[in-house]
């Protein structure tokens, strides 16, 4: 796997994973569940680093109640990839992370979560979930592990793909120092 495989698997992720919030607003269960297993199909989960969606509402919606909750759809937005660096970790060896926004649109200019992305038997998968922590200063951007394996050292960067710089201004200058950062 290199940057541009990378790239291209955590945008696919990120396309599943809106239509899943999409789904969780609009569609009844049975395609909301299909909808999850989607963007589900993307992670390496295991007994000992479960991964699972986040995105969800409680079973049973009406048609009724899902034409009321449809209406706030407009509060649900494709998170955006900012960048993917490449490192060298000591533990799980070539390794991918993805910095992504947020997914209202009011937070897709900002870090929402890293994503790490590792090859499994031969496909992507993403194995861990970490998301920015908001009552620390940036930059840096401190992260706090929410699923998945944990992948606190890093080690090395060894390349940096760069996407789309946020607009937020703390986590804009941390976009910067990691892209001029790869080794």
């Amino acid at each position: 796997m290199n940057l541009e495989r990378a790239s291209e698997f955590l945008n696919s992720y990120l396309d599943a994973e809106y239509a899943e919030s999409l789904a969780s607003r609009t569609e009844p269960d049975k395609v909301l569940g299909e909808r999850r297993r989607g963007s589900e199909s993307f992670f390496y989960s295991t007994p000992d680093s479960p991964m699972s969606s986040v995105i969800g509402r409680r079973p049973g919606y009406s048609a009724d109640e899902l034409a009321e909750y449809a209406q706030s759809v407009d509060q649900v937005a494709r998170r955006v990839l900012f960048l993917v660096g490449e490192y060298e970790h000591p533990e799980w060896g070539r390794l991918f992370a993805g910095y992504v926004s947020g997914s209202s649109p009011r937070i897709t200019g900002a870090y929402g979560l890293k994503l790490f992305v590792k090859e499994i038997e031969g496909e992507p998968k993403v194995i861990a979930q970490y998301a920015s922590e908001i009552l620390k200063p940036a930059p840096p951007v401190q992260w706090v592990h929410v699923q998945g394996a944990r992948t606190d050292d890093l080690g090395g960067l060894l390349a940096v793909k760069a996407l789309s710089e946020p607009t937020f201004k703390a986590h804009r200058l941390d976009w910067a120092a990691t892209r001029e950062s790869a080794d």
